[in-house]
This record gives structure tokens, C-alpha cells and sequence, in this order.
């Protein structure tokens, strides 16, 4: 369930036991603006079928807010413009040579790979 902050602000809550960080929503007179994708399809599928059930401006644009798995693997899932800074697009493209099944993504884990650890776990 979206949480409303105002008349223009939305978020999904984060859910720890399923590795999901928040995600959020920001609502312009024509367009929307996701903040983040998700940890996967299925995470960005459950945020989008929230926003349609309120009535806002159609999603046309996604900011990744930094290249951890958990904040953009849904990103496909959205039909909008991606928005990322250079330092993400350029974490973002190394992501892209490596495998995704679970014993390659364990092993990155073990390895604490670029943008393999939960957000929640690790201190800034």
C-alpha cells in the first residue's frame, strides 16, 4: 500500500525480510517521477500496480538514486525516461557483464562486489 505524505508525494515502505528499500513517487501536474526501481521485477510490478490505484500523472521518468542491486534491478519494468548521475551510469555498465543466477550472485555477495551488499547493512 502507498503511504500519501502529501497531495503530491507517495512511498512504498521498505520491507527488510524481503531485502525491498523504500520506493518513492512524486506527482507533477502532466507527469510522475519515480524514485527508484526496486530489487526486482516483481518489486517494481507491486509498486506499479500501487500507483495505479490512486489517481496521479502517468509515470513518465525514474531516478536511480545509487547502483545498488536493490534500488534498480526493477528498473526495466517502468516505461519511462531513466535518470541516473555519471558516477551510477558508469556502475550501472559494469553491471551489466555479470551473471545473474544464484551462485554468481552468492558469490558476488561473499566477494562484496560493487553494489552487492543491502543497503540496511552496511554503514555510510
Amino acid at each position: 500500500m502507498l503511504n500519501k505524505l502529501s497531495d503530491s508525494i507517495y512511498y512504498l515502505s521498505n520491507q527488510n525480510e524481503k531485502e525491498r528499500p523504500t520506493l518513492g513517487l512524486v506527482c507533477g501536474d502532466k507527469y510522475s517521477l519515480v524514485i527508484d526501481a526496486g530489487n526486482s521485477v516483481q518489486h517494481a510490478r507491486d509498486f506499479l500496480n500501487e500507483i495505479e490505484k490512486v489517481n496521479v500523472p502517468p509515470v513518465k521518468f525514474l531516478v536511480i538514486t545509487h547502483a545498488h542491486w536493490d534500488h534498480f534491478l526493477g528498473m526495466n519494468e517502468y516505461n519511462a525516461t531513466i535518470i541516473v548521475n555519471s558516477l551510477t551510469d558508469q556502475l550501472l555498465n559494469k553491471w551489466r557483464s555479470y551473471s545473474f543466477d544464484d551462485r554468481s550472485l552468492q558469490e558476488y555477495v561473499d566477494a562484496k562486489k560493487d553494489g552487492f551488499t543491502v543497503c540496511g547493512d552496511y554503514q555510510e
